[in-house]
């Protein structure tokens, strides 16, 4: 009985140590779905256009923010500051320039919501009727 009853603490707790991290792209944008390696190769830099070849501009939080760490973390198995010096090495090259960097999640789905080119991460939330969810990432916190 006692064992029954940890168990189901522990599976509780567990689902509460998942936080999912919804990528959003404008409503108006052809794109239906993605997979988290193009989520990757669009986040860091290797390609700059979605799969139907429509150009992407990729929005991210400031450096610093909780939830900018666990998606790149999630997405690419890499701490921020790993990938802020893949960035480093990249914008040093001449090669390419990072996602814009906006100061909040609000501020990000307004951007996606005016721009059919966006694409962003926010957490699990109630969104406008102007983004929708393409890809939904499982990150333990």
């Amino acid at each position: 009985m006692m064992k029954t009853f940890l168990l189901m603490i522990a599976l509780m707790c567990s689902g509460l140590a998942q936080a999912e991290i919804l990528v959003i792209v404008n409503a108006q944008n052809p794109v239906i779905t993605l997979e988290k390696k193009q989520v990757m190769d669009l986040f860091m830099g290797r390609v700059s256009a979605f799969p139907n070849g429509q150009s992407a501009e990729t929005l991210d939080l400031k450096t610093g923010m909780p939830l900018r760490a666990r998606f790149y973390k999630t997405l690419t198995g890499k701490n921020e500051a790993q990938v802020d010096a893949y960035w480093a090495t990249l914008i040093f090259a001449g090669r390419m320039s990072p996602p814009k960097q906006l100061a909040d999640e609000q501020t990000l789905i307004a951007e996606v919501a005016a721009n059919t080119e966006a694409i962003a991460y926010v957490t699990r939330q109630a969104l406008p009727k102007n983004v929708k969810i393409v890809t939904e990432l499982a990150a333990r916190e």
